[in-house]
């Protein structure tokens, strides 16, 4: 343990930019379901893949806490990287078809988890415990927006350059305009974004030995079991405070419904632009166009805080939402399809920002970490939730259309069982919003605004159970 001082702040502050950069800005997003897809997997099996992965951020993020804790937070950020490391390495030796397919993505998505899970909250531990005491919350908040901006100008390079690398065609004219004499094939092309980020990751590891753990703690196992329980009671403590907090539980609850529907499509995005006829060198260009638009999102969003009721602000969410989902539905093929993804990137940072305000205003000092904890794991339970349910409506899918897609080839019936699938998602989206907002006016007596108010001047309200 280092003792906390302007160096070690400073080198920790570096090290958390480089590391957050590193760990986060993945090559292979731009292109994540087709790279899945074109490994072999089906969608459902794609779908399943996800609800694992979601599963195992939410069983390791409680014991990995507890592990930062006893053991310190430098050796876990170190663990995540050669996790990375693991992951990407397992990705980048994938076969394409077989047998062995399914078995080492199910490992490579459980590896990933427990890297998520490992990292979470760790990294900034060690930034904020080695800040100056006067000022802490200051520096910190500067150290978030060096952050943003470092990760905005990274993800849409590596957008760029992730989907340009996926794409044979894009390669081989690219090729043929430096008269090199060589020829890219698929099979080359799915593998250079991946070992681009096997790079990332060894830089990553690299990265994580420069962090100096200023947090007390002792380097053994005794006592981690009763630790370990510590922290799922806590857990537990945080969730009974929010079945008692009316505002609360209406944030999380909407906040879970809304957040899945915009991660299902953000994880079949890429073959909705396959749906559509765009070249997947293209969907970098649509992801960082994504990133200069959530600027401009931040602004707006934060002025709405100020001026716009809560329940109007998450009623404009479910509207974009909403929108997003019928106009992907009509599958209008070229850039204007892509148009319709446009209300997905509002939705996705205006629907985090107001969750992150309107759950601060209701949690108490002292359950405040654990209650954003448990709307973190919530999510991804959600997450995985919708993700088993587009599994069982791609099984039901590919039974009634088996006479249909006979004669298609696999990319042909993939982005056929998404075009049938996507009618469904605004009228399940539409209902489940109407019915989570008449019950919770008739539980509550009132909606987000009103319940909002009555915690701020203290009235308890009717009860939550």
């Amino acid at each position: 343990m280092s003792e906390s001082t302007p160096d070690t702040a400073e080198r920790n502050i570096r090290a958390f930019l480089w590391f957050r950069v590193l760990f986060n800005s993945r090559f292979y997003y731009p292109i994540f379901t087709i790279l899945f897809l074109d490994f072999g997997l089906s969608i459902e099996d794609f779908a399943a893949l996800n609800a694992l992965w979601a599963a195992s951020i939410v069983i390791f993020e409680v014991p990995s806490g507890a592990l930062a804790d006893k053991l310190g937070r430098k050796r876990l950020v170190v663990f995540s990287t050669w996790l990375m490391v693991v992951e990407m390495g397992l990705l980048c030796v994938m076969p394409i078809g077989g047998a062995w397919v399914w078995p080492l993505m199910a490992l490579n998505r459980i590896v990933s988890g427990l890297a998520e899970a490992c990292c979470s909250g760790a990294d900034e531990a060690l930034v904020y415990d080695a800040l100056p005491a006067a000022g802490r919350d200051e520096a910190w908040t500067r150290v978030l927006a060096r952050l943003m901006r470092w990760q905005s100008l990274t993800f849409m390079l590596v957008a760029l350059v992730g989907a340009a690398t996926y794409s044979a065609d894009f390669m081989n004219r690219a090729a043929h305009f430096l008269h090199l004499d060589f020829t890219f094939t698929k099979e080359l092309c799915m593998r250079i974004p991946l070992v681009l980020n096997l790079l990332m990751a060894c830089a990553a590891v690299r990265v994580s030995l420069r962090f100096q753990d200023t947090h007390e703690h002792a380097p053994d196992m005794s006592g981690l079991r009763l630790l370990i329980r510590s922290s799922f009671h806590q857990m537990m403590q945080a969730a009974r405070y929010i079945l008692r907090s009316p505002a609360a539980m209406v944030i999380i609850l909407t906040g879970l419904l809304f957040d899945s529907f915009l991660r299902l499509f953000y994880t079949v995005g890429s073959n909705y632009y396959r749906l559509l006829g765009i070249d997947e060198a293209w969907n970098g260009v649509i992801l960082a166009s994504s990133s200069i638009l959530g600027i401009g999102t931040a602004l707006m969003v934060e002025k709405l805080v100020g001026k716009a009721t809560p329940s109007r602000n998450m009623g404009m969410v479910a509207v974009l939402i909403l929108i997003g989902l019928s106009g992907i539905s009509l599958m209008i093929p070229g850039w204007v399809g892509v148009l319709f993804v446009v209300p997905f990137w509002l939705g996705m940072r205006s629907l985090h920002y107001f969750i992150s305000q309107y759950l601060n205003r209701v949690s108490e000092p002292a359950t405040r970490a654990t209650v954003l904890s448990f709307k973190g794991l919530t999510m991804n339970l959600a997450y995985g939730t919708i993700m088993l349910a587009y599994q069982a409506q791609t099984w039901a899918l590919r039974a009634s259309e088996k006479e249909v897609m006979t004669g298609m080839d696999k990319p042909q019936t993939d982005m056929h069982l998404l075009a049938v699938a996507m009618p469904w998602w605004p009228w399940v989206f539409g209902t489940l919003a109407v019915a989570l907002a008449i019950g919770i006016r008739l539980k509550f007596g009132g909606g987000l605004t009103t319940l909002l108010a009555r915690e701020h001047q203290g009235a308890p309200g009717p009860p939550a159970g």
